[in-house]
């Protein structure tokens, strides 16, 4: 790994821990499970879907890739003591990915 490619893993690991809304836990549908994922949640986020003209509100959490490389339908992600279900992916730019959930 490049001196560049360190740095900017070290810089994306800090902005994790210290703007997320706090730590989650990710259960994966085999029941593997992932302790301490910081993570963003948006109870309000909008996508535009197929064939409609106006957005369509979601509920969305982002974690970082590097924490959770792999996803499901199905899967499971507790915030606060709330257990949410993974749908569907709505951005993933290889650093962070938000999931649709519900």
């Amino acid at each position: 790994m490049s001196r560049f490619a360190k740095a900017m893993a070290r810089a994306n690991r800090v902005l994790a821990e210290n703007l997320a809304d706090g730590l989650a836990t990710y259960r994966r549908d085999n029941g593997e499970t992932i302790e301490g994922v910081p993570y963003e949640l948006n109870l309000s986020f909008e996508v535009y879907k197929e064939g409609d003209q106006l957005p369509t509100p979601v509920k969305a959490v982002e974690v970082p890739v590097s924490l959770v490389p792999t996803y499901q339908r199905g899967d499971e992600i507790v915030i606060d003591g709330k257990t949410w279900e993974v749908l569907s992916t709505l951005t993933d730019d290889g650093d962070f990915r938000q999931l649709e959930i519900g």
